[in-house]
């Protein structure tokens, strides 16, 4: 088999994870608070042999044949490097529940689960069946004190997270806010996790909206087919090669 498949393989690889990002990015289209991913890759080169190998009469046929060549190569490959999260706001989207909050600037709710402390731009709240302040998945929401229960009567909520009923004071919202080259990783069911927030010390909070998704849907589209079309050139450059090596061992050798 021609050595060049496997650097064009790597690449049609390549090609793939990112087309699964492009899709997973284009389902979130519409996730409340949703993220954007952009997969990075890496240059893999092979070592150089810097000496010839020794070749004498102790040494096999097979041994010379698979022999690889001395001196630097050229090939190189690629693979997945790092996956990047675009923390840019989403458009906030008016839909007057007074349990829809969108943060404005950079700050996550605090969420409860039962793998530990999660936290999301998903501002979709509501109330469970102890009336406590849950996310759509429902998540207790933390506040500066706890969870936050919410008892019956008017509900009013201001723009520095501060819950009311009937006037009278029941929770703040807890915010927190992470350093710009600390930002939290995504971990699962649109969560976040990370050990290097601290308290929003002057959240701006937008109640009865709530932030859309980053997504640029036909960004993505277009990444989608540009990434289709760079892996159908690779399998056709696949296709080509081993064509060729099917030409030299059937054609070449023939004896006419």
């Amino acid at each position: 088999m021609n050595r060049g498949i496997y650097p064009i393989l790597s690449g049609a690889l390549a090609h793939e994870r990112r087309m699964q990002v492009f899709a997973n990015n284009m389902a979130n289209v519409n996730t409340a608070g949703f993220k954007q991913d952009e997969q990075s890759f890496k240059a893999i080169f092979p070592r150089p042999q810097l000496a010839i190998p020794a070749i004498g009469p102790a040494t096999g046929l097979v041994q010379q044949i698979t022999a690889r060549p001395f001196g630097a190569t050229e090939r190189a490959f690629v693979a997945p490097h790092r996956m990047k999260t675009t923390f840019e706001p989403g458009r906030i989207k008016l839909t007057g529940n007074p349990l829809d909050i969108a943060i404005q600037g950079q700050g996550f709710f605090e969420v409860k689960t039962p793998q530990g402390t999660g936290y999301s731009r998903n501002g979709m709240l509501s109330l469970d069946n102890q009336r406590r302040l849950v996310t759509s998945l429902g998540y207790p929401v933390m506040g500066t004190k706890g969870e936050i229960k919410i008892p019956a009567g008017k509900l009013d909520i201001t723009a520095q997270g501060d819950i009311k009923v009937d006037d009278k004071p029941v929770g703040t919202i807890k915010i927190m806010e992470f350093p710009d080259d600390q930002m939290p990783q995504k971990f699962a069911e649109g969560l976040f996790v990370s050990d290097k927030g601290a308290l929003a010390k002057n959240p701006q909070l937008q109640v009865g909206h709530i932030e859309e998704s980053n997504v640029n849907s036909i960004g993505e589209m277009v990444k989608m087919i540009e990434g289709m079309r760079s892996y159908e050139s690779a399998q056709k450059l696949i296709q080509t090669l081993d064509r060729m090596a099917e030409v030299a061992i059937q054609d070449v050798g023939r004896v006419l």
